[in-house]
């Protein structure tokens, strides 16, 4: 007869147990911080470099296949000339939207890289 009453205490115990001992944790993801004021954003060392680390100039995704051509060298003309870049409208610019989630290419795209582009549209999209 205590075998039958100490079983129900065990699972009691255990189930406690189990329940205080979860942890739960909120992640959030980390939104770059803006640059300092006065601190442009360049094209060709901050911009260009993410074309080049994703490959999208590789095999016949962007290098002069399909608009844009995102070679070296020819990103910047390429981006103005079919209108995927309007300067100071970081939301209204193709760049932009598209690798955003839900954009055409958000798998290629990341938090940091996303905010350098958009930092650069904002800043007037110059090519420095």
């Amino acid at each position: 007869m205590q075998k039958k009453h100490l079983l129900p205490v065990i699972f009691f115990f255990m189930g406690v147990f189990l329940f205080t001992s979860c942890e739960y944790a909120t992640i959030t993801p980390d939104t770059p911080t803006p640059p300092p004021p006065g601190d442009s954003t360049s094209f060709s060392l901050k911009v260009q470099p993410i074309f080049d680390e994703l490959g999208c100039a590789r095999a016949m995704c962007h290098s002069g296949a399909v608009a844009p051509d995102l070679r070296a060298g020819r990103s910047f003309q390429s981006l103005m000339d079919n209108s995927m870049v309007i300067p100071y409208k970081p939301n209204e610019s193709i760049l932009y939207t598209c690798l955003l989630s839900g954009g055409i290419m958000a798998s290629y795209g990341n938090p940091t890289d996303n905010a350098t582009i958009r930092y650069w549209i904002e800043e007037g999209a110059r090519n420095n």
